[in-house]
């Protein structure tokens, strides 16, 4: 396979767009407990700024997050009803079963020094929680970047990453972390950032570390990228299933899109005999004003 181009990988990633990646940059002045606890009620399915409605509605009513942790559970869902959150009930449930896990763990509820920490701090965090969604690890990591920090490398190029890109042949075997920023860079540009590093971290983190004969996951992306612009819906829904990557995806339509222009396309026979008509059609119109009246 060729290297891919910027464009190429915009033209992928499209593809594979999911609202559930589309988590906006960390607000200045958020609490890493806070940001944890939106991502643990988006869960692997649901939509972020809904998620971060509930946190509102619950920092707005509570005096501390303890006092969540502590409520009985019907307060906690009569807050959520009353901010009209969805699944009232359930997400009710999650948040006080996160904040019993979080002190559980450290016997208090303050998590900002995930901020500071270490990616595999972060991740050892995670596990022992046992109830963020996949792409929370990835948005933590987004949001430790210090922009101010002139030695703060910004967008972590992982290892995973890079296996990914070099097996997809995007780069070279074993590429520089320069070589895969010149790539990914470009894609992840001001609102991008955050959906499509999402993706990508999702996608590499699917792959096994160590290179099988033959990877039906390696060649399910492949095939993806190589067709992207012609895959219908169906098609690209079952290269997916392979990878895992069971994300609704945000732009569709492209097999109907498909069968829309072929039928629309009248063939040469339907031509032929749609004119046959119109003639036979012009011809008795024409005897009718040449028959006399009596």
């Amino acid at each position: 396979m060729a290297k891919a181009s910027p464009e190429q990988l915009a033209e992928f990633l499209h593809r594979l767009d999911t609202r559930i990646f589309h988590v906006p940059a960390l607000t200045p002045g958020t609490s890493a407990l806070e940001r944890l606890l939106a991502l643990v009620l988006q869960e692997d399915h649901g939509s972020f700024p809904v998620a971060e409605k509930a946190v509102r509605s619950l920092r707005g009513s509570f005096v501390h997050w303890n006092e969540v942790r502590v409520a009985r559970c019907f307060e906690v869902q009569d807050c959520l009803l009353a901010a009209r959150v969805g699944e009232a009930d359930h997400r009710a449930e999650l948040v006080q079963e996160y904040l019993r896990r979080v002190f559980g763990l450290q016997n208090h509820l303050d998590l900002d020094w995930l901020y500071d920490a270490t990616s595999e701090r972060r991740e050892k965090l995670l596990s022992a929680l046992a109830i963020a969604p996949e792409h929370a690890r990835f948005v933590l990591d987004l949001d430790a970047i210090d922009e101010d920090d002139e030695d703060d490398p910004g967008v972590p190029v992982t290892p995973a990453i890079k296996r990914l890109f070099s097996r997809l042949g995007w780069v070279p075997t074993n590429p520089k972390e320069a070589v895969v920023r010149e790539l990914m860079e470009p894609v992840l540009e001001g609102e991008k950032l955050y959906p499509n590093y999402l993706a990508l971290a999702i996608l590499a983190r699917s792959l096994p570390q160590s290179k099988p004969t033959r990877c039906v996951r390696t060649e399910a992306l492949k095939t993806v990228f190589e067709k992207r612009d012609s895959l219908s819906d169906e098609e690209l829904t079952t290269l997916l299933a392979e990878i895992p990557y069971p994300y609704a995806l945000t732009h569709t339509g492209y097999g109907a899109k498909k069968a829309t222009r072929k039928a629309t396309k009248a063939s040469p026979k339907k031509k032929a005999a749609k004119k046959a008509t119109k003639k036979k059609v012009a011809k008795r119109k024409a005897s009718k004003k040449a028959t006399p009246k009596s």
